[in-house]
């Protein structure tokens, strides 16, 4: 990585705390004019951390070493690259940066795992991680694994390597839960925060934040349910006028064609406005008395429900758009559409033109 810039550490002293040194520095590629600000950390006089700031862009990665000489060549000392082209001194604060250093001169370990927390919710990837230091690709998973083992980070991916640090998604469950609540007190109506609501909100890409949530459903803190997401013991607060209605609205849809109505029917039958309509239709789809069907239907579960006993109990472990026409009595308008909910609901899966039934 060429860069104008970078932290390292040296081997000698600096003198006093927070100076500025002009000399050269020394790498197998040549030297080059630079100067040496000491970070001046309290403890490390004799291996000051620095910032070296060269005349031009030297291509440096973590833990290339590199000699100091005055400028008539005496040497000074050695140092060694912590973290090349690092964030300005504006951008990551003076206390931030002396901790991340100390990390990243441990060793090969201790600098992925430092890197991974300092992605935060992003995390860290193979292409950065390759930019960053000179170890090959094998080594990197090698050491991502032994990470992951002792419980410090998650591998996402290989193919490219990306990794979120535990501490990390800890972090990122705790202010989900903290949001989640908050949610329901200024939205007691609508069932859960939309998932793509808790992506905005963290800027956490959507892997770590599925993660997240599959973490936090395993604890029994959080609900994932079509794509919202509440705490377990949330409930939509009702009169006993509005279960009056629920019991209605359940039974128009259960009598409607193919098992469903659509929305505007539904507000149309009661008279609802959108608002109050979608809080009554999240309490029974809480109930799981509805789903979200197709093209705006609403279908019923239980009518759901028999369509996938009949799918499962076909004898067939493969499933054409014929076969599943045959089976339900549905012509290809309505089969298309409800074998891709059937998809999404891990029912069946696609392959070619044929589905698999699970």
């Amino acid at each position: 990585m060429k860069a104008p810039a970078f932290d390292a550490v040296l081997d000698f002293p600096m003198g006093e705390p927070g100076r500025e040194l002009r000399a050269e520095v020394v790498f197998l590629g040549g030297a080059v004019a630079a100067r040496l600000l000491d970070y001046a950390s309290p403890g490390r006089k004799r291996a000051p951390f620095v910032r070296v700031m060269t005349d031009r862009p030297v291509d440096v990665r973590w833990a290339d070493p590199f000699e100091v000489r005055t400028p008539s060549g005496d040497l000074l000392g050695r140092g060694k690259c912590l973290f090349p082209d690092p964030p300005s001194p504006q951008d990551l604060r003076l206390s931030r940066r002396k901790t991340l250093l100390a990390r990243l001169a441990l060793g090969e370990k201790d600098m992925i795992l430092a890197l991974t927390e300092f992605g935060g919710f992003k995390g860290l990837n193979g292409e950065d991680l390759a930019m960053f230091c000179r170890l090959p690709r094998s080594r990197f998973e090698l050491l991502a694994g032994a990470l992951e083992e002792e419980g410090l980070v998650r591998i996402l991916g290989f193919s490219p390597l990306r990794l979120v640090s535990q501490s990390s998604l800890d972090f990122l469950r705790g202010r989900i839960v903290a949001f989640l609540a908050r949610y329901h007190k200024a939205h007691p109506g609508e069932r859960g925060a939309p998932v793509e609501t808790l992506e905005k909100r963290f800027d956490a890409p959507r892997t770590v934040l599925v993660l997240a949530l599959r973490l936090l459903a395993k604890d029994e803190r959080a609900v994932e349910e079509s794509g919202f997401v509440r705490l377990p013991d949330f409930r939509i607060p009702l009169s006993a006028a509005d279960e009056g209605t629920l019991a209605a609205l359940e039974g128009m849809v259960l009598s409607g064609e193919l098992g469903s109505v659509t929305f505007d029917d539904l507000r149309a039958k009661f008279k609802l406005t959108p608002s109050r309509l979608q809080a009554l239709l999240s309490a029974l789809a809480e109930r799981k008395r509805i789903v979200d069907g197709f093209d705006g239907f609403i279908l019923h579960s239980r009518w759901l429900d028999e369509i996938i006993r009949k799918v499962r109990e076909s004898g067939k472990r493969e499933l054409t758009v014929a076969d599943f026409k045959a089976i339900t009595g549905l012509s290809r308008k309505y089969s298309i559409p409800l074998l891709e909910l059937l998809d999404s609901m891990g029912v069946t899966r696609r392959k070619g033109s044929v589905r698999d039934i699970l």
